[in-house]
């Protein structure tokens, strides 16, 4: 059976491009009729496990191109590779029907632009491969189709216009193709999730493709004797897919603090925003949308629009504490509204108080663990590393006044003084300090709550904003 536009689930741009394609080479004759030339190549492109060859046996099977592979797994020589190479071409070119020539992971076959030499063997492969598609014509009856993992170490020399003509990123999902990726193959089987493939998406940022389907498959093959897959489970496995080995059991003093932690996150948070929010054992995980979205921007682990998805409702926000210009800013968008903040939709903006909001909340991990178990039992390196991340960029950007504002281009030129460094230093440390008093005060006040919380987020490991609404009230909620 051939492979259909259905069988790639999600990546709607890149399959509407890939139709289009189709349709050129389904209607060839039309299109030369036009003066129209067709492309010469096309590559696929992206990191191991995207779907990058499916997409080619898609274009091969909906345009009924007769395909030749080159296999150089199955090749001892170099000699042997051109050969193979020349004569697919040689076939291709006699063929009546139309055909495509097949490359898979070119990169491991041709020099590779970032090293500082080429081996021999390399270059012959290239010259060779070079030749032969200069000799095709703008009205070939074949297409030379390659994927590659590694795009940008390619020889200029192939990818230039008028050899591979057509270049198709194809990135691991994002949110929405996630959601349909999981959905495709969990509808194949008899199983019942507990938890939504949309709730499901969001834990499962940075997956590719092939994770996707693994983890869907690891999660039927372990599901109960009543075909039910739980939620405990499907964390479990989502963490031996991302480690890439079975998970190792840790005990219950590890979880608890991990989870003190996360809830720390989660309560200062929450303090500050009532946006949505999702707790989870693991670590990268401020707790809520809003604080995921501002620290993605320091630090790519907290991929905040791919972990919990459009959110607009980011209500509730509390400001740190405004200057009077601040304030004024405050009012102008109360009375006039707060369009002219987000006219962008790719871009959002976050002031001086939602930054700060962020430190306060980066905190309030750490202090959850110094409030509840009387220690800091974590590395506070990279949490430290970010607030100082924020820090610069926020005096770069003048929001602690021109005279703080410190500019890593003119240091380079000309360096500042001493007395300037100790000082933005002085301003630095005193920040952190306030933001750290301002997360202990919120966290002693619902020391209980976190206390109670612990075992409960240690025996789900991961809730969303029904489960844990649900358990805050029955805990008595979160006291401001």
């Amino acid at each position: 059976m051939g492979y259909t536009f259905d069988d790639i689930a999600g990546y709607q741009t890149e399959k509407e491009e890939l139709k289009r394609l189709c349709e050129v080479f389904t209607n060839r004759t039309a299109y030369l009729k036009k003066g129209a030339k067709l492309p010469k190549g096309i590559i696929f492109y992206g990191e191991a496990g995207t779907g990058k060859t499916l997409f080619a046996n898609v274009l091969a099977d909906e345009c009924g191109l007769y395909t030749y592979s080159i296999d150089i797994a199955e090749m001892d020589s170099v000699a042997q590779v051109c050969r193979k190479i020349k004569r697919a071409f040689e076939k291709a070119a006699k063929h009546m029907q139309p055909s495509m020539i097949f490359f898979d992971e070119l990169d491991k076959l041709l020099p590779n632009d970032e090293e500082e030499y080429y081996t021999d063997q390399s270059k012959m492969i290239l010259a060779q491969l070079l030749t032969l598609i200069d000799g095709m014509s703008g009205t070939h009856n074949f297409i030379l189709v390659a994927t590659c993992n590694n795009y940008g170490g390619l020889p200029e020399t192939l990818v230039r216009p008028g050899r591979i003509d057509k270049k198709i990123s194809i990135g691991k999902p994002n949110y929405e193709s996630r959601v349909e990726i999981l959905k495709f193959y969990a509808n194949n089987s008899t199983c019942k999730f507990e938890i939504s493939m949309e709730e499901l998406a969001k834990l499962c940022s940075g997956f590719t493709c092939a994770a996707l389907e693994t983890l869907i498959n690891e999660c039927i093959i372990q599901s109960d004797n009543h075909n039910y897959v739980s939620k405990k489970l499907i964390c479990e496995r989502i963490l031996e897919v991302k480690e890439e080995d079975i998970p190792r059991k840790s005990s219950y003093a590890s979880d608890a603090i991990r989870a003190c932690r996360n809830l720390g996150y989660f309560v200062v948070a929450k303090s500050f925003n009532n946006g949505r929010y999702l707790l989870n054992l693991e670590s990268d995980n401020l707790g809520n949308n809003f604080f995921n979205k501002i620290l993605s921007e320091y630090d790519s682990d907290y991929n905040a629009d791919d972990f919990y998805g459009d959110d607009d409702d980011d209500e509730g926000d509390i400001d740190f504490d405004l200057a009077a210009e601040d304030r004024e800013i405050t009012e102008y968008i109360e009375e006039n509204g707060d369009d002219f903040l987000h006219e962008d939709e790719e871009n959002e903006y976050f002031g001086k108080a939602d930054l700060l909001n962020t430190i306060c909340v980066l905190c309030g991990g750490y202090a959850a663990q110094q409030v509840v178990f009387n220690k800091i039992y974590d590395n506070m390196q990279g949490v430290l590393a970010n607030i100082n991340a924020i820090l610069l960029n926020m005096s770069s950007q003048g929001m602690f006044g021109f005279e703080n504002a410190f500019s890593s281009w003119r240091n380079g030129k000309l360096p500042y003084s001493y007395e300037f460094i100790e000082k933005l230093n002085d301003l630095f440390d005193k920040t952190i300090s306030d933001c750290y008093a301002v997360a202990e005060k919120i966290v002693t006040k619902n020391k209980e709550l976190i206390k109670k919380m612990i075992p409960v987020l240690v025996e789900k490991q991961y809730m969303d904003n029904l489960d844990c609404e649900s358990i805050l009230t029955k805990f008595g909620g979160i006291i401001s």
